[in-house]
Formats: structure tokens, C-alpha cells, sequence
């Protein structure tokens, strides 16, 4: 009999360090700094960099993290989906077809968020439709948390792998 040295998958550092980093950012200006604040306009910077740093670690990297790896199609959602009603799990490692519709849409949302943010600080705050976009974006932001949130915990729980314990350690 041998013994099974199958290591659980894992994400990487770089993947782990800038996902934390950007959900700690963002809760803290959703829910602690004061709006157009000088530390509110800085943690929006730090989540730009941690994106900016998690874009070019996705080019060069030979890992699940690649970039290529997980192009966002709604068609292969879709029978993602599909496959979980009729009981059949999504088993190979990194993002589902799901996961990546999800995270190619939450970095997009975070950078409209953040481009809002910056040019209402740079045009005096005088444009209110660009607060509105940038008020909408950071909620639509915090909608797709919640779901993504939810999904990690329902998948880890039901699937076939712990999606929470991957990015913990």
C-alpha cells in the first residue's frame, strides 16, 4: 500500500498577500475611513498596487495563479453550474469557471471604484454623477463580496475541496 502524498491545494504568496490585502483595504474604507479622507484615498492606492501587483504576478507566473488560466466565459459558467445541480463537482485546482467570471468582475469593479475615486479628487469633487459611479461600483463591490464570500464557504463546505483553508495557508 502506498501512502497518499497528494498535497491539498494551496495558493501562492503572491495570490494569498495581495487577496488579503485587498479585503482588508476595502472592508476598512466600506466600513471605518471617513469618505475623501486623506488614509480612505491611500488604502484605495494600496488596493490599486496590490491589483497592479496581482495582474503582473498573473502574466509571469507558471502557476494556477496565471492569468490564462482562468479567462472569464459565461458559457463554461454556465455548464459549471450545470455540472454542480447534477451533483458533479468541479475538481481540478485553481479558479472554477465561476471563480473567474467573479474575480475578473470584482478587480474590474475595485478599478472603477478606484479611477471614480481618484478623478473626483482630482476635479475638486465637483462632478456628482462621478460619485454616484464611484458610490455604485464600491457597493456593487460589496454585493459581489458577499456572494463570492458565500460561495467559498458553500463550496468548501459541499464540494469536493476547502476553498477557505487554500487561501489561509
Amino acid at each position: 500500500m502506498t501512502a497518499n502524498t497528494t498535497r491539498p491545494f494551496k495558493w501562492d504568496r503572491v495570490v494569498r498577500f495581495s487577496h488579503w490585502m485587498i479585503a482588508a483595504l476595502f472592508f476598512a474604507n466600506m466600513s471605518v475611513t471617513e469618505e475623501g479622507s486623506d488614509i480612505h484615498r491611500w488604502f484605495g492606492y494600496v488596493i490599486l498596487g496590490a491589483i497592479v501587483l496581482r495582474l503582473i504576478w498573473g502574466m509571469f507566473t507558471h502557476s494556477e495563479a496565471r492569468l490564462t488560466r482562468f479567462i472569464p466565459s459565461l458559457s463554461a459558467a454556465r455548464a459549471h453550474f450545470s455540472n454542480l445541480i447534477d451533483g458533479r463537482d468541479h475538481t481540478s485546482s485553481g479558479h472554477n469557471p465561476a471563480a473567474a467570471l467573479m474575480i475578473w468582475s470584482l478587480w474590474g469593479l475595485l478599478l472603477v471604484t478606484i479611477l471614480t475615486g481618484w478623478t473626483m479628487t482630482q476635479s475638486g469633487g465637483e462632478l456628482e454623477w462621478l460619485e454616484e459611479v464611484h458610490e455604485f461600483a464600491a457597493n456593487a463591490t460589496l454585493v459581489f463580496v458577499t456572494i463570492h464570500v458565500s460561495a467559498a464557504i458553500l463550496m468548501s463546505r459541499y464540494g469536493m475541496r476547502n476553498y477557505i483553508k487554500s487561501m489561509l495557508y
